[in-house]
């Protein structure tokens, strides 16, 4: 039996009503908070986990309004939100893409859902793209490529010998190789790898790109809508000297601020990676909080390290359901 129809199969077992309503019930006393990053037209083709349809979305928002109590995410700090017949959820979406306005928030104001988006400014302010969107863009729409990444010692990597999920994976193991490497090498493989994606037949293909400066003025004056900071760099904070990762963090908040016109307080760590200096830089310049991307429900135990469940495009609707309801780690536990 192929993998794909196992775990269709096992989704199926496990998104049963009964286990999924027993498995929420453990949720109370804590938040669920949901992360995504761009939702684009079912149209659109792309090979991006990151990139979820237009549909599917809809279907998710759909299963969580009638499951959860959607609170945005300053209402989930303060503690005073809450029905005692339902859990609470948070949606947050990450980087800032252009779908977030011209295809999510449609969804969002349909269904009075709020929701929270961390901009990482640096692409905002320059109209560009971070190395890892050029290296997902130029993935796309082309055939089979290899790319030997052996002289960094990453190894080989052969994307689009396969679609879908599987594609995705080796493209995502890429990308989290070349992470490891320290910037100044990192930019140099990148431009190799680009040049020979670049240098392959290419046909139509979906691109990503980020929300502009007036974008974001324009969806601030909306109340479904808080702005959050994600950095200026888009680097692993972790990898940044002290007075690197205070520029960044600070640079986000000081643009996002002048765009919105409102006090900017939340943070979710680039790539959810963190470490206890990044966790004094938001404490002492009054942030409220930091989000990372730690898969589990928030048991309000820290707020500078709260956990989100990660949704993407290869996601069925059976999963999404298991994912928000705790059902996976409720067999853990057990």
């Amino acid at each position: 039996m192929p993998l794909k129809v196992f775990k269709e199969i096992l989704y199926s077992w496990i998104s049963n009503q009964r286990l999924l309503d027993f498995s929420r019930s453990c949720l109370f006393g804590k938040t669920l908070v949901l992360m995504y990053h761009e939702v684009a037209e079912d149209r659109d083709s792309i090979e991006a986990w990151t990139v979820v349809r237009k549909s599917d979305f809809v279907s998710q928002m759909e299963y969580l309004a009638a499951n959860f109590e959607v609170v945005s995410l300053r209402d989930a700090l303060s503690g005073k939100v809450g029905r005692s017949d339902k859990p609470l959820a948070v949606v947050t979406f990450d980087d800032g893409y252009a779908g977030n306005k011209r295809t999510m928030l449609p969804v969002a104001n349909a269904m009075g859902l709020p929701v929270t988006i961390f901009i990482a400014t640096g692409a905002v302010a320059n109209g560009g793209l971070y190395w890892y969107d050029r290296i997902i863009n130029a993935t796309q729409g082309h055939g089979p490529v290899k790319l030997d990444l052996n002289a960094q010692a990453l190894g080989a990597f052969a994307i689009n010998r396969t679609s879908g999920a599987e594609n995705w994976a080796e493209i995502e193991r890429m990308l989290r190789a070349l992470k490891t490497l320290e910037p100044a090498k990192r930019t140099s493989a990148v431009e190799n790898v680009l040049n020979a994606l670049e240098a392959a037949p290419k046909g139509p293909r979906y691109a990503l790109e980020h929300l502009s400066a007036d974008d974001i003025r324009e969806m601030a004056e909306n109340g479904l809508v808080t702005f959050g900071a994600h950095s200026h760099c888009h680097s692993l904070l972790p990898q940044l000297a002290d007075d690197e990762m205070r520029e960044s963090v600070l640079t986000s908040r000081s643009l996002l601020e002048e765009w919105t016109g409102a006090k900017v307080e939340y943070f979710a760590y680039p790539s959810g990676a963190y470490d206890v200096r990044a966790i004094e830089v938001l404490k002492d310049n009054g942030f409220r909080c930091g989000l990372t991307t730690k898969c589990k429900p928030w048991e309000h135990e820290s707020f500078f390290e709260i956990p989100r469940i990660g949704v993407g495009r290869y996601d069925c609707l059976d999963l999404f359901k298991i994912k928000v309801s705790n059902a996976l780690n409720l067999f853990k536990a057990g």
